[in-house]
């Protein structure tokens, strides 16, 4: 078989929208038949007339448990599909699936209403990174309506999975190419004093923009963690970003160069004054940020261990 389109997503996100997209195309249009398997009912259906264009069919699976290997290999004994696409119920547990084993190339779509985004990442907080943590491709829609908390949003996802690409698509379809920055301090001002949230968000944007943090000075608070190789003059500054609960977190962090980096005891908090410099790191074949410490000491931890970023 072909690729599986499975496409994930809550309830009015805007999967079946995209969905009825994807088969509409031109070069969606191969031969071949496609079966797309519904999991749940929202406000948009498929026409008969754009199902039969697109040479699909579908078939509806009501309930959570129903979604198993022999339900699936049952329909593809039935239907024979070239290729498949999954509508699934966001509510459902993605973490344990297993897919039948002629499913070798699953391709994980997210699908989110940028609107409700914040509601859901308030209150189902693990489903929504279950859904993150695999795509593949992830697309906000009705992105037009809440600009000024892309960019919050993007790095929010980011954390949980730095290499998938996004589209933020607006109200009537049209595909937004930049979101508003909105960061959480000014780049152009002095020096960068910053907080939990702005120290993960320097990290994160200075990988992506490292020529415009060349030269800034910061300070920050952060946890210092010895590098594997026994370094005596580096180390890692870095803060845990909760992306769905304590027990699942991800480690946002930037090497720092500073003479006296023996000395210090792993994972303890220190609080950095340092100038940013760019330099190009062989193993990951790109500009990375550097901090060379100016000024460093001792600390207590944080009020907030985690840090949040939506």
């Amino acid at each position: 078989m072909e690729t599986v389109y499975f496409v994930n997503g809550f309830l009015e996100a805007g999967k079946t929208t995209f969905i009825k997209d994807l088969i509409s195309r031109r070069s969606f249009r191969i031969p071949g038949k496609t079966l797309i398997l519904l999991c749940e009912e929202g406000d948009a259906e498929y026409e008969k007339e754009e199902l039969r264009a697109a040479n699909a069919e579908t078939e509806r699976i009501e309930e959570e448990e129903e979604f198993n290997e022999e339900t699936l290999t049952a329909l593809e004994k039935k239907h024979s599909p070239d290729r498949v696409i999954v509508e699934y119920n966001g509510m459902w547990d993605r973490k344990n699936l297993k897919f039948p084993r002629c499913w070798d190339d699953v391709m994980e779509i997210a699908i989110f209403d940028a609107t409700t985004f914040k509601l859901y990442s308030d209150n189902v907080r693990a489903l929504l990174a279950e859904q993150v943590r695999r795509a593949e491709l992830i697309v906000f829609y009705k992105a037009d309506k809440v600009r000024d908390k892309l960019a919050s949003y993007a790095r929010n996802v980011r954390a949980i999975n730095p290499g998938a690409a996004f589209v933020f698509k607006g109200s009537e379809g049209d595909i937004l190419l930049d979101p508003d920055e909105n960061l959480p301090y000014d780049v152009n001002g002095g020096e960068l004093d910053l907080d939990g949230t702005g120290f993960v968000v320097m990290c994160m944007d200075s990988l992506e923009r490292s020529e415009r943090y060349e030269g800034k000075k910061v300070r920050f608070v952060a946890r210092a963690y010895k590098l594997k190789d026994g370094g005596a003059f580096e180390f890692v500054a870095g803060r845990q970003v909760l992306t769905c609960c304590e027990a699942d977190v991800s480690f946002i962090g930037i090497i720092c160069g500073w003479q006296k980096a023996y000395e210090l005891e792993n994972r303890e908090w220190v609080e950095v004054a340092g100038i940013l410099k760019v330099r190009y790191d062989e193993m990951e074949q790109r500009y990375v940020p550097v901090c060379r410490v100016t000024e460093l000491k001792k600390t207590n931890e944080p009020r907030e261990e985690y840090v949040t970023l939506v």
